[in-house]
């Protein structure tokens, strides 16, 4: 434990318990649902007060400024993706400096950035921390992370600032972290040397890169357990194997558990210990698309706090299996089992394994390019299929062959394919790897 890990915990407590008695304040789903609506109004409300593009929502779908049931809303509000909110966005000015960007692209290959206010994080703070907390997880405690950040492909000299900070409030916060990005056998069986050494109380990493930890490392299964490690948090996709969770956990020595949830939703749920998914609804009313075919049981989110750009019936692409218990007045308290996102790793042609996050990594804030897709022809280098107005102009293709080339020099010269279209999978997401 750090000097600047336990500061952090002692400034969380007084919110964080706040924010448990808040969670806990229902006595049945139905007031948990009475409540969702009472903070969607109060949210929608502040939303359209401050922010441009809540009301360009409000006029593009014809909302009214307060919502008499979760009825209504439903039957009012339509579905929301990111080609609906790109479209709220595009003539929207704001030279606010409060506002801040984020992008997204994961699974899908859609790009998307989108404004957010300084606070918005702080709520996905607390969500994070309550589902810690019921793992004996607190913010002073040591972890080890099996990650990859996009700010760290930088250059010049911001991007030399940017790790120079990475690498200080790591140190200050107690973080291990090891690239997701490099999945080698020497890079597993390093980072798995960093683990042993530092003795973190928890894992966290991306789903894929987990299991090919665990597998790599299975032989050392012995040492890991001597850490006694409180859990491993698996996020950012499913796992790739039907026995990952069994492998990973046998490796590590501890309980594994989903973190479900998008970078521009926060963290949704964390899974319980049957397996179940109970959800953050004091933040967040998640429900169903409904109707008829196998998108019938598509995760839709609505955001109950106030959002520069709120989140209403916004579909991740994710399906749930549910069971009649968990919804009421149309809103999902849990859910039994998520059919989501599974990223993969890719091996070049040289051998080198890569997480396929970085692809996402470094293409997402291309601004001219639409969707986008990793082929994988057996044998040869990954190229790049995308859509967009027109071609890639030269600086975008040079600033993300830059980037690849910073995972792999191998990269350097990824080849680019423009396409009217990428196909769709069935749950209505871009399929961001394929492989011939």
């Amino acid at each position: 434990m750090t000097l600047v890990a336990k500061l952090r915990s002692n400034r969380l407590q007084a919110s964080l318990s706040a924010y448990r008695q808040r969670d806990a304040a229902p006595n049945s789903p139905a007031e948990a649902a009475d409540m969702q609506l009472a903070d969607l109004n109060a949210a929608w409300k502040e939303s359209l007060a401050g922010s441009p593009w809540a009301r360009a929502i409000a006029k593009a779908e014809n909302l009214p400024d307060r919502f008499a049931s979760w009825a209504e809303f439903d039957a009012r509000t339509p579905v929301m993706d990111k080609k609906r909110l790109r479209q709220s966005l595009a003539g929207v000015e704001s030279s606010s400096d409060k506002v801040q960007w984020r992008a997204t692209g994961g699974s899908t290959g859609e790009p998307f950035n989108f404004p957010v206010w300084p606070e918005e994080g702080q709520i996905s703070g607390l969500d994070i921390w309550l589902g810690r907390a019921r793992l004996d997880i607190h913010p002073d405690d040591p972890v080890f992370l099996l990650w990859g950040h996009a700010h760290l492909l930088g250059t010049g000299v911001k991007g030399a600032i940017n790790k120079v900070k990475r690498r200080a409030f790591d140190r200050l916060l107690g973080y291990t972290r090891v690239s997701a990005y490099a999945l080698t056998p020497a890079d597993l069986a390093a980072g798995c040397d960093r683990l042993l050494a530092r003795k973190p109380a928890y894992v966290i990493g991306y789903s894929s890169a987990l299991d090919r930890f665990a597998r790599h490392n299975s032989e050392r299964a012995g040492d890991i357990a001597k850490l006694n490690l409180r859990a491993v948090i698996a996020t950012a996709e499913g796992f790739p194997r039907s026995d990952s969770a069994e492998v990973v956990s046998r490796t590590f020595g501890a309980p594994v558990i989903m973190e479900y949830g998008a970078v521009e939703t926060g963290p949704l749920a964390y899974q319980d210990h049957d397996g179940s998914y109970p959800v953050f609804h004091a933040h967040h009313r998640l429900s169903l698309r409904g109707g008829e075919g196998p998108a019938a049981n598509e995760i839709l989110v609505t955001s109950l706090y106030p959002r520069a750009l709120p989140l209403m019936r916004y579909a991740l692409g994710d399906l749930a299996e549910v069971a009649p218990g968990d919804i009421e007045q149309g809103s999902l308290m849990r859910l039994r089992r998520v059919v989501g996102r599974c990223n993969d790793v890719v091996i070049l042609p040289n051998a080198a394994v890569v997480h396929s996050e970085a692809f996402t990594h470094c293409v997402r804030d291309i601004p001219e390019l639409d969707a986008f897709q990793v082929v994988i022809d057996e044998g040869t280098w990954p190229r790049i299929r995308y859509t967009a107005s027109a071609d890639l102009p030269d600086s975008a293709v040079s600033e993300i062959r830059r980037r690849l080339s910073l995972i792999d020099h191998g990269m350097e010269e990824t080849a680019f394919e423009r396409v009217d279209d990428i196909a769709l999978s069935m749950a209505g997401k871009h399929k961001m790897m394929a492989r011939n």
